[in-house]
């Protein structure tokens, strides 16, 4: 008995250790997220407007949008979700906040939770044709680190394609745009020596309902690889004055199968 009451101490003992390890690596990042967001907000430079003509679509979604009307400096975006790395792993619950702004700029902090003890958080930036992305496993024990300019070209994309969110972006200078067809535009951003590339598919009420891109980086065991990527939004709505997608699913497509791996919902969006 005297035995098994110093096993059930320990065990207590060594839980709280953890609990307190793991509250202490989360409040660490929140930390850092929150110096690094704030230095994003008031680092308000933006890239000046393109006097070219956009596609009448793009025009029409803009409008839309009402983010003329409500305009910002930096676009704040709060999203619940799940996330999975593999085609048969299990769906992780995401939290995740983005900074964006009418520039090829980005700041994402997620964190992922597969179970209530482990925890996985991941800082992802981009600006001036560099991007990095750190991955802490707790929010402060480092698991790998991702940079270089095939991940910046990837990451850019990624900026592209989140002008969904952001549409003041559709209007500067860097950006050009061919109107495929009725329904179709592709989008071309330069950003120093890297160039990106995506198409956005419209619906008749003039929606975009899908992004597309080839020159996104799929995490693969051992590092990085190309695949075709797509973004699929489910619905609308109005955020502080905005309309922006609210449901997106985004998938890679792997030897012409779609293996759906992010799930998200916009549950708070803020202009600054």
């Amino acid at each position: 008995m005297h035995l098994l009451k110093k096993l059930v101490a320990v065990i207590v003992i060594l839980a709280l250790v953890n609990i307190g390890f793991i509250w202490y690596g989360q409040a660490s990042f929140d930390a850092t997220v929150k110096t690094l967001a704030k230095a994003f907000a008031e680092n308000n430079e933006t890239t000046p407007r393109s006097n070219k003509r956009l596609p009448d679509a793009l025009l029409k979604y803009i409008d839309e949008s009402k983010a003329k009307e409500h305009s910002y400096k930096t676009l704040v975006l709060q999203l619940e979700g799940e996330y999975r790395s593999r085609p048969k792993s299990k769906w992780a619950q995401m939290h995740a906040l983005a900074l964006l702004r009418p520039s090829c700029d980005m700041l994402w902090a997620i964190r992922l939770e597969s179970n209530p003890i482990v925890t996985f958080n991941a800082l992802e930036t981009y600006h001036g044709a560099k991007a990095t992305m750190e991955m802490l496993l707790f929010g402060i024990i480092p698991t790998g680190k991702r940079e270089g300019e095939k991940f910046a070209r990837s990451e850019l994309a990624r900026v592209l394609a989140y002008s969904v969110y952001n549409p003041l972006l559709f209007e500067r200078e860097g950006v050009e745009f061919t109107q495929l067809d009725a329904n179709r535009v592709e989008a071309v951003a330069k950003d120093g020596n890297i160039s990106a590339s995506v198409t956005f598919l419209f619906n008749p009420k003039g929606e975009i309902v899908e992004v597309q891109s080839k020159d996104r980086l799929r995490p693969v065991k051992g590092g990085l690889q190309p695949a075709f990527w797509r973004m699929k939004i489910l619905s609308y709505r109005e955020v502080d004055g905005i309309k922006i997608p609210e449901k997106v699913e985004e998938h890679w497509v792997i030897e012409g199968n779609e293996f759906p791996y992010l799930r998200a919902k916009v549950d708070m969006a803020k202009r600054l």
